[in-house]
């Protein structure tokens, strides 16, 4: 894969995060058990004292998401600039970008323990496709049949999950090391975007109700949860690591979610 230095960059309204909320059926579907999470949470807050914050910005960056991490600490996500977005690696304090070849836009989401990243990227600033490079090349994931496919995390194993659009409603997936592809649905939902997963397949995401209201959910050997602090109406679980321990969000707020307990991990400040 070619890296480049960060460029210098001008005003620019894209932000190629609202393509996960693209509205989107294929017969490949796995249905697991449903299993309500009756367990006590609690909430908590969190204590900024206790961690260390650290802004992430691409030098000269109109905009800088970061969409996925390692265990190492490496972080992948993208930048924009006047006209389009591009990937980013960020490791050992260096910033490295990134374009697949001939796209209008490039986005990184996950990387693993071996430093495999997948994300998506566009020809003409509307179709979305998945990719995974390879040395200095790229393999293009595309669901089969779906508009558009946006992979998001991809595990030690190699086996990499994201959302696709089939345009009449959202499914998750899964495509194991062997290109096999599998459609994830949570139990009774319209929508369903599947965000990460972990060396132990742990597969986590949000999920929309008849209502319209999401919820974040779990899925590990064969049963689903829902993944939502108390007193929450909305939220997605993002992210899992090995430990089984869970990121997301709420309303306006973040949280953690760790043996039970709920901790909200707002950075303080921002509105």
């Amino acid at each position: 894969m070619q890296f480049n230095n960060p460029t210098s960059t001008k005003n620019k309204t894209k932000n190629m995060t609202t393509i996960h909320l693209r509205k989107s059926n294929i017969s490949c579907r796995l249905a697991p058990a449903l299993i309500v999470l009756v367990a006590v949470a609690i909430l908590i807050p969190w204590s900024a004292q206790a961690s260390t914050i650290t802004t992430i910005d691409v030098p000269s960056a109109d905009l800088t998401a970061v969409q996925g991490t390692n265990a190492k600490g490496d972080l992948v996500g993208f930048w924009n600039d006047a006209t389009s977005s591009h990937g980013f690696l960020f490791a050992k304090g260096v910033f490295l970008t990134f374009d697949v070849p001939g796209a209008a836009d490039t986005a990184g989401r996950g990387i693993n323990s071996r430093g495999d990243i997948v994300g998506e990227y566009d020809l003409d600033g509307i179709t979305a496709h998945g990719y995974l490079p390879s040395g200095n090349s790229f393999t293009t994931i595309d669901f089969p049949g779906a508009l558009d496919t946006l992979p998001n995390a991809i595990n030690a194993s190699g086996d990499i999950v994201g959302l696709y659009d089939n345009g009449v409603n959202t499914h998750g997936f899964l495509v194991d090391k062997h290109g096999q592809f599998t459609t994830i649905d949570f139990p009774g939902a319209t929508d369903t975007l599947v965000y990460g997963v972990n060396d132990k397949g742990d597969i986590v995401g949000t999920y929309f109700d008849t209502a319209g209201f999401n919820h974040g959910f779990l899925l590990s050997k064969g049963n689903s949860s829902t993944i939502e602090p108390p007193g929450a109406s909305t939220s997605q679980a993002r992210g899992i690591n090995s430990s089984g321990d869970i990121v997301g969000t709420f309303g306006g707020d973040s949280f953690l979610f760790s043996g039970g307990t709920f901790t909200v991990t707002d950075v303080p400040g921002p509105t």
